[in-house]
């Protein structure tokens, strides 16, 4: 079911929104997390930059390990073409996405402990579903994989707010 389903979005042709996509695949991984992390850090301040590049760095303790012992093999190339080729940046066992992980660290971060108190928080939940569908799109993941990334991230996440939310608070 899994292949099923990625395979029906690999195959998606969507032209220009190609160039839309990109960024949310490209902002959580190892070009765009150190300059996300600055700016959130001059927009909330150094004490939620200090946890996020805590919460970004744990997720990445377990995630990087975890890729090589499932050792799950990325998507073959894409049936479809793409406007750009990310699928080339990435030579690494594909379980779990590491940009998934860190969309679902960050983003449950500013959801819990940003700047905006619950509901409205939510308003950066988006962030996680269209990081797993531009990763899934790009053939870079299987859509479980990505999955995965974000509960591990997330759960992360989740951990940092307990232990150090009063931290972030000031």
């Amino acid at each position: 079911m899994d292949h099923r389903l990625s395979r029906a979005v690999h195959g998606l042709r969507l032209g220009p929104l190609d160039y839309v996509l990109a960024v949310p695949g490209l902002l959580f991984g190892s070009y765009g997390m150190p300059l996300l992390i600055l700016a959130l850090g001059a927009w909330l301040g150094w004490r939620f930059a200090a946890v996020a590049i805590m919460s970004t760095l744990t997720t990445l303790a377990i995630t990087t390990p975890m890729k090589h012992w499932v050792n799950r093999p990325r998507p073959e190339p894409l049936e479809a073409p793409r406007a750009l080729k990310l699928r080339k940046l990435v030579n690494n066992p594909a379980f779990p996405s590491g940009d998934s992980a860190q969309a679902g660290s960050v983003t449950a971060l500013l959801v819990l402990c940003g700047p905006f108190a619950w509901p409205l928080g939510a308003v950066f939940l988006p962030l996680i579903p269209l990081c797993m569908f531009s990763r899934v799109y790009f053939g870079a993941h299987w859509w479980a994989d990505t999955v995965g990334g974000a509960m591990i991230g997330a759960g992360v996440a989740m951990a940092y707010a307990v232990w150090f939310g009063a931290f972030i608070a000031g």
